[in-house]
């Protein structure tokens, strides 16, 4: 089942606002992402909240692009996501990862197999086709 976007992206606008910033961009998952990215700008920062498409999973990221998604800690923004989802951490985001310890399916086995991600944040966050 498919996360509810509408909530991601009201929830972000509140963060938004509480926190003096302006959302500047959405986007739900479209092949091939496998997420929704939502931008906040916030001085002169902007933060991503990434938001897996069927799992209550999401992360803050400094995002560049696809390939390029450097994983943040916010301990303020963290505290307002953690009701609604499970807030996965820069150092699990960031941590090798091991193809012996896992629960993906077998097509994500496959995907893994051809994609050799370095990360779990490559893992879960990612735009494999």
């Amino acid at each position: 089942k498919k996360m509810n976007g509408y909530l991601f992206k009201k929830l972000g606008y509140e963060i938004a606002r509480k926190f003096h910033g302006k959302v500047i961009g959405y986007i739900s998952p479209r092949y091939p992402l496998n997420y929704f990215r939502l931008d906040i700008k916030i001085g002169e920062n902007i933060m991503s909240i990434l938001l897996h498409e069927y799992f209550p999973y999401v992360a803050i990221a400094s995002y560049e692009n696809e390939l390029q998604i450097h994983y943040l800690d916010s301990e303020d923004v963290i505290n307002e996501l953690r009701p609604y989802y499970t807030v996965l951490e820069k150092a699990f985001l960031n941590k090798p990862f091991d193809p012996n310890s896992h629960d993906l399916s077998e097509t994500e086995i496959k995907n893994e197999k051809h994609w050799r991600p370095n990360t779990n944040g490559e893992v879960i966050f990612n735009c494999w086709d």
